[in-house]
Protein backbone atom coordinates (compact mmCIF):
# COMPACT_ATOMS: atom_id res chain seq x y z
CA UNK A 1 0.00 0.00 0.00
CA UNK A 2 1.07 3.45 -0.44
CA UNK A 3 -0.18 7.00 0.75
CA UNK A 4 0.31 9.98 -0.27
CA UNK A 5 1.01 12.38 3.20
CA UNK A 6 2.54 15.48 1.58
CA UNK A 7 1.39 18.65 2.35
CA UNK A 8 -0.62 17.33 5.42
CA UNK A 9 -0.21 18.97 8.70
CA UNK A 10 0.87 17.51 11.67
CA UNK A 11 -0.14 15.09 13.81
CA UNK A 12 -1.94 14.03 10.22
CA UNK A 13 0.33 12.09 8.25
CA UNK A 14 0.90 9.56 11.67
CA UNK A 15 -2.81 9.47 11.77
CA UNK A 16 -2.79 8.18 8.03
CA UNK A 17 0.10 6.06 8.80
CA UNK A 18 -2.01 4.63 11.72
CA UNK A 19 -5.08 4.12 9.66
CA UNK A 20 -3.15 2.74 6.59
CA UNK A 21 -1.26 -0.18 8.96
CA UNK A 22 -5.17 -0.92 10.37
CA UNK A 23 -5.93 -2.15 6.88
CA UNK A 24 -3.07 -4.51 6.00
CA UNK A 25 -2.69 -7.64 6.96
CA UNK A 26 0.34 -9.35 8.33
CA UNK A 27 3.20 -9.25 6.33
CA UNK A 28 1.97 -6.64 4.04
CA UNK A 29 4.19 -3.56 2.68
CA UNK A 30 3.48 0.21 3.15
CA UNK A 31 4.65 3.01 1.40
CA UNK A 32 4.72 6.68 3.30
CA UNK A 33 5.41 10.04 0.89
CA UNK A 34 6.42 13.26 2.48
CA UNK A 35 8.08 16.13 2.01
CA UNK A 36 8.20 17.90 5.72
CA UNK A 37 11.56 17.00 7.73
CA UNK A 38 9.07 16.94 11.19
CA UNK A 39 6.58 14.73 9.39
CA UNK A 40 9.15 12.45 8.26
CA UNK A 41 10.72 12.44 12.20
CA UNK A 42 7.31 11.84 13.67
CA UNK A 43 6.14 9.04 11.53
CA UNK A 44 9.41 7.39 11.96
CA UNK A 45 9.17 7.77 16.00
CA UNK A 46 5.71 6.24 15.37
CA UNK A 47 6.61 3.43 13.21
CA UNK A 48 9.81 2.84 15.83
CA UNK A 49 6.88 2.92 18.91
CA UNK A 50 5.58 0.09 16.61
CA UNK A 51 8.72 -1.93 16.94
CA UNK A 52 8.23 -1.90 12.66
CA UNK A 53 11.22 -2.15 11.04
CA UNK A 54 11.97 1.13 8.66
CA UNK A 55 13.39 2.15 5.44
CA UNK A 56 14.08 5.55 4.65
CA UNK A 57 14.34 6.46 0.96
CA UNK A 58 14.99 10.56 0.46
CA UNK A 59 14.69 12.24 -2.84
CA UNK A 60 15.26 16.15 -3.28
CA UNK A 61 13.02 17.31 -0.53
CA UNK A 62 10.86 14.06 -0.30
CA UNK A 63 10.98 11.47 1.69
CA UNK A 64 9.59 7.85 1.38
CA UNK A 65 9.35 5.53 4.47
CA UNK A 66 9.10 1.82 3.66
CA UNK A 67 7.70 -0.71 6.65
CA UNK A 68 6.15 -4.45 6.83
CA UNK A 69 2.84 -4.75 9.25
CA UNK A 70 3.85 -7.49 11.79
CA UNK A 71 2.15 -8.95 14.94
CA UNK A 72 1.38 -6.13 17.13
CA UNK A 73 -1.49 -5.78 20.12
CA UNK A 74 -2.30 -2.41 19.68
CA UNK A 75 -2.34 0.95 17.44
CA UNK A 76 -2.64 3.43 20.54
CA UNK A 77 -2.03 6.89 19.44
CA UNK A 78 -1.73 10.54 20.92
CA UNK A 79 -1.50 13.04 18.76
CA UNK A 80 -0.09 15.05 20.98
CA UNK A 81 3.30 13.39 20.88
CA UNK A 82 3.50 14.33 17.02
CA UNK A 83 2.41 17.50 17.26
CA UNK A 84 4.22 20.04 14.84
CA UNK A 85 5.64 22.19 17.56
CA UNK A 86 5.47 20.62 20.82
CA UNK A 87 6.51 24.03 22.65
CA UNK A 88 3.26 25.54 21.71
CA UNK A 89 1.39 26.66 24.81
CA UNK A 90 -1.67 27.61 23.48
CA UNK A 91 -4.62 26.17 24.94
CA UNK A 92 -5.75 22.59 23.12
CA UNK A 93 -9.91 23.44 21.94
CA UNK A 94 -12.05 20.48 21.25
CA UNK A 95 -15.28 21.13 19.37
CA UNK A 96 -18.29 18.77 20.40
CA UNK A 97 -20.81 18.43 18.12
CA UNK A 98 -24.16 17.12 19.09
CA UNK A 99 -26.59 18.16 16.36
CA UNK A 100 -26.20 19.74 12.94
CA UNK A 101 -27.31 23.13 13.13
CA UNK A 102 -26.83 25.66 16.17
CA UNK A 103 -30.22 26.83 16.87
CA UNK A 104 -33.30 26.08 15.30
CA UNK A 105 -34.45 25.84 12.06
CA UNK A 106 -33.02 27.15 8.74
CA UNK A 107 -31.00 29.71 10.41
CA UNK A 108 -29.58 27.31 12.55
CA UNK A 109 -28.28 25.03 9.66
CA UNK A 110 -27.23 27.84 8.44
CA UNK A 111 -25.23 29.40 11.19
CA UNK A 112 -23.94 25.64 11.64
CA UNK A 113 -22.23 25.67 8.31
CA UNK A 114 -20.74 28.91 8.51
CA UNK A 115 -19.25 28.30 11.97
CA UNK A 116 -17.43 25.05 10.07
CA UNK A 117 -16.24 27.12 7.38
CA UNK A 118 -14.52 29.90 9.61
CA UNK A 119 -13.33 27.45 11.95
CA UNK A 120 -10.35 26.71 9.54
CA UNK A 121 -9.38 31.25 9.44
CA UNK A 122 -8.61 30.84 13.84
CA UNK A 123 -5.23 31.50 15.10
CA UNK A 124 -5.96 28.74 17.05
CA UNK A 125 -8.63 26.09 16.12
CA UNK A 126 -9.35 22.44 17.34
CA UNK A 127 -7.02 20.21 17.16
CA UNK A 128 -10.10 17.43 17.57
CA UNK A 129 -13.41 16.72 16.66
CA UNK A 130 -15.94 15.03 18.54
CA UNK A 131 -19.02 14.06 16.55
CA UNK A 132 -22.28 12.10 18.53
CA UNK A 133 -25.56 11.92 18.16
CA UNK A 134 -26.84 12.94 14.16
CA UNK A 135 -23.43 15.23 14.05
CA UNK A 136 -22.03 11.76 12.80
CA UNK A 137 -24.28 12.05 9.68
CA UNK A 138 -22.00 14.77 8.44
CA UNK A 139 -19.16 12.49 8.01
CA UNK A 140 -21.03 10.11 6.05
CA UNK A 141 -22.99 12.18 3.65
CA UNK A 142 -21.02 13.89 0.54
CA UNK A 143 -24.14 16.19 -0.44
CA UNK A 144 -24.57 17.90 2.96
CA UNK A 145 -24.01 21.41 2.59
CA UNK A 146 -21.12 21.40 5.37
CA UNK A 147 -19.38 18.51 4.17
CA UNK A 148 -16.83 19.77 2.05
CA UNK A 149 -15.85 22.30 5.20
CA UNK A 150 -14.96 19.42 7.19
CA UNK A 151 -13.22 17.67 4.78
CA UNK A 152 -10.82 20.37 4.79
CA UNK A 153 -10.60 20.57 8.41
CA UNK A 154 -9.84 16.93 8.54
CA UNK A 155 -6.91 17.74 5.78
CA UNK A 156 -5.58 20.58 8.01
CA UNK A 157 -4.77 17.64 10.62
CA UNK A 158 -7.25 18.35 12.71
CA UNK A 159 -8.96 14.50 14.04
CA UNK A 160 -12.09 13.95 13.49
CA UNK A 161 -13.84 11.19 15.81
CA UNK A 162 -17.67 9.46 15.14
CA UNK A 163 -19.01 7.79 17.79
CA UNK A 164 -19.20 4.02 16.92
CA UNK A 165 -22.36 3.52 18.66
CA UNK A 166 -24.35 6.49 17.16
CA UNK A 167 -23.25 5.14 13.36
CA UNK A 168 -24.61 1.55 14.52
CA UNK A 169 -27.43 3.57 15.25
CA UNK A 170 -28.36 5.18 12.35
CA UNK A 171 -26.87 2.26 9.96
CA UNK A 172 -23.86 4.13 8.86
CA UNK A 173 -20.63 2.63 10.49
CA UNK A 174 -19.68 1.14 6.86
CA UNK A 175 -20.37 4.82 5.20
CA UNK A 176 -18.15 6.68 7.32
CA UNK A 177 -16.28 8.99 4.74
CA UNK A 178 -14.27 11.48 6.90
CA UNK A 179 -12.25 10.68 10.19
CA UNK A 180 -12.37 7.80 12.41
CA UNK A 181 -14.82 5.57 14.62
CA UNK A 182 -14.09 6.54 18.12
CA UNK A 183 -15.88 4.35 21.24
CA UNK A 184 -17.18 5.87 24.71
CA UNK A 185 -13.69 5.54 26.01
CA UNK A 186 -11.94 7.89 23.51
CA UNK A 187 -14.46 10.47 23.67
CA UNK A 188 -15.44 10.84 27.36
CA UNK A 189 -11.47 10.44 28.11
CA UNK A 190 -11.19 14.30 25.74
CA UNK A 191 -14.31 15.02 27.44
CA UNK A 192 -12.63 14.58 30.65
CA UNK A 193 -9.34 15.52 29.77
CA UNK A 194 -7.11 18.93 29.63
CA UNK A 195 -8.05 20.28 26.64
CA UNK A 196 -10.92 23.06 26.48
CA UNK A 197 -14.35 21.66 25.45
CA UNK A 198 -16.37 23.94 22.90
CA UNK A 199 -19.71 22.63 21.82
CA UNK A 200 -22.10 24.35 19.33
Amino acid sequence: MKIDCRNLACPRPVIETKQAIEKLQVGDSLEIFLNSEVSKNNVLKFLNSLNLETTLIQKGEEFIIQTIKKEMKNLNLNPDDFSCDNNDTRQKNVLFLKTLKVGEGELGENLFVGFLNTLKNLENPPYKILCVNESVLLNCDEEHKAYAAMKELEKMGIEIISCGACLEYFGKSKELKIGTIGNAYEILSELFGKAKIITL
